[in-house]
């Protein structure tokens, strides 16, 4: 059901996208003119090393620096898990936990993660997902959703599909589903969304969890960069009829100033 329209709605963009230094990321996001940034958490300003022990000083300066800068986060994402911590359920755990707890250091209403942050393995999701099995949650979701909860924060799982053929949460009625069950709600990957479905349909499943929501356009190469493709116009405007309040752009970090707030200016047109 669409809820009530919301008048004001926030333009972010995402530290990751502009540098992997998150300090010079949210210098240049200033500069630019944004108010809210979504943090991508940096594995090696994370520092979950050998020691297993993450550095929160980090991100307690980076909280300084926010307010100095008057940027506020609306969405912070957990650092990509290298090969060897996903062998570790210990690391897993640490990393998710120590995730949030940055998360609420920084401020941030939003905690956004994949399935390979919360699910211990695809084929266990895949039998959750398709044959009603209990959720196979890694060890520390419940920790993990508790902290959040009260931090006054949303986990916010994101609509991915990582390989050809396996669908995960890139289907619309399957992550109402698995949103619905673990009490969290959703970040929509719109341009990936719009390869399984309309942004209506979407909407209609999820709308009323819908927490953040990630625009981009894609180079032949496979880069990213911030949306300016004519098909938003046509894409974007259901969202209008929403309760989403931030919206975070993802840009390339070689595009000029001009490119990233022509795109901005374009997304407000379209949404407010």
């Amino acid at each position: 059901m669409m809820q009530t329209t919301v008048s004001m709605r926030q333009i972010a963009i995402s530290t990751g996208s502009l540098s992997r230094r998150t300090p010079e990321a949210l210098e240049r996001a200033a500069d630019l003119g944004f108010s809210h940034v979504e943090v991508n958490l940096q594995p090696d300003e994370f520092g979950y090393d050998y020691r297993r022990k993450p550095n929160a000083r980090f991100y307690r300066e980076l909280r300084k620096q926010l307010d100095g800068l008057g940027l506020s986060v609306w969405s912070v994402t957990p650092p990509p898990l290298s090969q060897a911590q996903m062998f570790s359920t210990k690391a897993r755990r640490d990393i998710l936990l120590n995730g949030a707890a940055a998360a609420g250091i920084l401020g941030s209403k939003v905690y956004a993660v994949q399935p390979a942050d919360l699910f211990q393995d695809e084929d266990a999701f895949q039998a959750y997902a398709q044959r009603w099995h209990a959720p196979p949650m890694v060890d520390g979701f419940d920790e993990t959703w508790a902290q959040v909860v009260n931090r006054q924060m949303t986990l916010a799982l994101v609509n991915v599909d990582y390989w050809l053929g396996a669908v995960l949460t890139n289907q619309a009625d399957r992550l109402a589903k698995i949103t619905n069950d673990l009490a969290i709600g959703s970040a929509l990957d719109v341009r990936r969304a719009l390869h399984r479905n309309t942004l209506p349909a979407w909407l209609e499943c999820i709308g009323d969890r819908l927490a953040v929501a990630y625009l981009y356009d894609v180079q032949d190469d496979g880069r990213l960069l911030a949306p300016a493709e004519a098909a938003w116009q046509e894409w974007l405007p259901p969202l209008r009829e929403t309760r989403l309040k931030c919206l975070v752009l993802h840009a390339g970090p070689t595009q000029s100033e001009t490119e990233i707030l022509s795109s901005r200016e374009m997304i407000q047109r379209i949404v407010r």
